[in-house]
């Protein structure tokens, strides 16, 4: 006995102690090693290395002979295989399956993974694609790819190395993939329609017509990837407006709500108008969309979005403020891409935020970005503007000008966003004097709710 306990309860104490360390640091490493594959997924929207990415953590995670990611036509309902492994490749490509036929077929239908022991003997195994290849397929696992309501396609690993079969165990670690997964694969796809849209414009649209339904479309497409003009999201209430000075702008911004009661805020501005602006402006946003659960910061998705977009044959750029603000304790990590900088707003006035000016983005792909944390607090509202506020112009060719906005911005008694938003136009407004718009104008106000 050692102080009344005997010395076989304590050692299964003890054992039973070392058996929950053991599952406690089994889950850690897990939650770890999913994280760093969900940062990879995330890496890029470009088709080739994205399908590889995901093709290759799926039969390295998983111990697989082969896998393949296989997309559903959204306008057939069929599926096919874009990208699949072994010699066999370029014949796999080719493979198109009817809605349901196959295993594939019916988790992309039923929404259901599966896990299959002897693939030949399943009544839903469809030997296509092995008779076309020559690759035998013994075992596998089989899951839906999923984005929101939409099925996107479905992830497939077969014949698991070694003498250990495919378990339930297995299956549920494809699936936690899947969900990283989509997210890349709908970014990727949504680029991909952008710029299918503008290149069909470009070849089939004759010159007058071409003008005109190019910038009806290209506005469509612009106004499409904005996320509305509202959010409320914890202690934080939004409100965002985009007012191009012609059809469609440059001027652009966004906002998204991220883990632990994060909100991603961006407002920016291109530096051209017109057509080739949209265009830049939209692939911008799904730039931020897909580096915002990637990076780790502002500074970090600003250089990482900074690279991508910095080329040598690129002539376009835009200036850009980003932000993360956590919605419950008003903490506001940001930072500066050479951004008009933004203003304040308390009850005890007008203040500028301290910035570390960087410079837009797309000049210089090395350039390096600083971020800075400020607070705001209950009752204080945060103002991005772009210049077509500031630089609004009356009949006499002067400006609206920083020290009139923020005169607007103090004789401003409600703090609700929308209201502040409001005052800034109707000032600048007031001062053109009906002289017409010469730049775009976006607006952007959070409010930390007291």
């Amino acid at each position: 006995m050692i102080g009344g306990i005997a010395i076989g309860g304590l050692a299964a104490l003890l054992l039973g102690s070392l058996a929950r360390l053991r599952i406690v640091s089994r889950q850690e490493r897990r939650t770890t090693r999913l994280f760093e594959i969900g940062l990879r997924l995330n890496s890029t929207i470009k088709r080739k290395e994205l399908l590889e990415i995901i093709m290759e953590t799926a039969s390295r995670e998983l111990q697989a002979e082969g896998s393949s990611v296989i997309l559903v036509d959204q306008k057939t309902g069929e599926l096919y295989f874009e990208v699949a492994t072994g010699d066999k490749t370029d014949e796999v490509k080719e493979v198109r399956l009817k809605p349901g036929e196959g295993i594939a077929g019916w988790v992309a239908g039923s929404g259901q993974s599966v896990l299959i022991a002897d693939a030949a003997n399943d009544p839903r195994w469809s030997n296509r694609v092995a008779v076309r290849t020559k690759i035998p397929t013994r075992n596998m696992l089989c899951v839906p790819v999923v984005s929101g309501d939409k099925t996107l396609g479905v992830l497939q690993v077969i014949n698991r190395k070694g003498s250990r079969p495919f378990d339930k165990r297995d299956l549920r670690l494809l699936e936690l993939i899947s969900s990283p997964a989509a997210i890349a694969l709908e970014n990727m796809l949504l680029y991909e329609a952008l710029v299918k849209s503008m290149e069909e414009l470009r070849v089939t649209t004759a010159a007058k017509e071409r003008m005109e339904s190019e910038m009806k479309i290209a506005r469509d497409i612009q106004m499409s990837f904005l996320p509305g003009q509202f959010c409320r999201s914890g202690r934080a209430e939004l409100h965002a407006r985009l007012i191009p000075a012609r059809e469609v702008g440059g001027d652009f911004f966004h906002f998204m709500e991220l883990e632990e009661g994060k909100l991603l805020l961006c407002l920016g501005d291109v530096s051209d108008k017109g057509m080739p602006a949209a265009l830049f402006m939209s692939g911008l946003m799904i730039w931020i969309r897909a580096k915002a659960k990637a990076a780790p910061s502002p500074a970090d998705i600003l250089m990482e979005i900074n690279r991508e977009v910095s080329t040598e044959d690129s002539t376009m750029f835009a200036t850009i403020f980003l932000a993360i603000l956590d919605t419950r304790t008003g903490e506001l990590s940001y930072c500066d891409g050479g951004h008009c900088t933004p203003l304040v707003v308390s009850e005890g006035g007008v203040r500028e935020l301290d910035t570390a000016k960087g410079l837009p983005i797309g000049i210089f792909g090395d350039e390096e970005y600083e971020a800075r944390q400020a607070t705001l607090a209950p009752g204080e509202s945060l103002v991005l503007y772009t210049d077509g506020i500031t630089e609004a112009e009356n009949s006499r060719g002067e400006w609206f000008s920083m020290n009139r906005l923020r005169e607007a911005l103090a004789a401003s008694s409600d703090r609700a966003p929308e209201a502040v938003a409001q005052a800034m136009l109707e000032a600048a407004s007031g001062f053109a004097g009906g002289h017409p718009q010469s730049d775009d104008i976006a607006i952007m106000v959070v409010n930390i709710v007291e």
